[in-house]
């Protein structure tokens, strides 16, 4: 698999498309110190789909991001996850530029000492993602409209 991050290590934050993949995450995910106390790896990657929120038919997407303030949101929700009993690293990448159908928008991977506590926390990285990072979409519709959402 091609390698972008070369095999250095991946930190938690917004890159350009086609910077990073979840194969970089996963390699500097076990090069941690502390990653023989894992038992699992969990991870979501976020995709564009066929449609809006309100089924509205998309055929292409633009993610667009104020990096600093992202990376700030992204790397706080990262430290507090990592808190949490049983969780050895979580990291969440979110991609930023033009997109088409299924490809890839954001992954988040948590490694944790047990499989309950990574599926809690992946979830929970997910929705507090959602919530607090300031990157935005503009959907792309079929008939040639497009909008932006946060």
């Amino acid at each position: 698999m091609n390698d972008p991050a070369n095999g250095k290590e991946v930190k938690s934050g917004i890159y350009s498309k086609g910077e990073i993949d979840l194969g970089s995450i996963i390699k500097s995910m076990k090069q941690n110190s502390n990653i023989s106390a894992a038992g699992s790896i969990h991870a979501f990657i976020g995709i564009v789909r066929s449609t809006s929120k309100n089924g509205k038919p998309v055929v292409s997407m633009k993610i667009d991001a104020y990096d600093d303030l992202a990376n700030e949101s992204i790397n706080k929700i990262c430290e507090q996850l990592k808190q949490k009993e049983g969780i050895i690293d979580v990291k969440i990448v979110h991609l930023k530029g033009n997109f088409e159908l299924t490809e890839d928008l954001v992954y988040v991977v948590v490694a944790s000492a047990h499989r309950e506590e990574g599926f809690e926390v992946i979830s929970k990285a997910v929705e507090m993602y959602k919530k607090e990072i300031a990157v935005w979409k503009r959907e792309d519709f079929s008939d040639g409209s497009s909008e932006w959402v946060h």
